[in-house]
């Protein structure tokens, strides 16, 4: 009779490598859920931001305007959100240009929304 020394299994060495290649996958889909979240409440912030833009456009195409900047606040999404508008004179004497900057602070270099929409008076 012969002694067969057959061994079943993984080896140490296999297990290791394995559990590495496993946490590698997993960090990287702990990863790519993340920023997907992350990228999701920016574009809910965004569209808030856009339904105040236009809030206010719809409110001054109504009214009647002279060139200039006005300011406001406005809440939407449980956020105090700051708007600007710019009225502008546009090549027609007849049509002014507003366009509407909306931001979470008071800076409106970096705005969530802009808006620009054209009003006949």
């Amino acid at each position: 009779m012969k002694n067969k020394n057959l061994s079943s299994g993984f080896t140490l060495f296999e297990v290791l490598i394995s559990l590495v290649i496993l946490t590698v996958a997993l960090t990287a889909i702990i990863t790519v859920g993340s920023t997907r979240a992350e990228t999701l409440l920016e574009i809910r912030e965004r569209n808030r931001a856009l339904l105040v833009a236009n809030n206010v456009l719809e409110k001054y195409y109504e009214e009647q305007v002279t060139i200039g900047v006005l300011d406001g606040k406005q809440e939407n999404g449980n956020i105090d959100w700051n708007w600007q508008l710019r009225i502008e004179e546009t090549n027609n004497e007849h049509i002014y240009k507003l366009k509407v900057l909306v931001s979470k602070f008071h800076d409106f270099h970096y705005s969530q929304a802009q808006l620009t929409g054209f009003k006949w008076h």
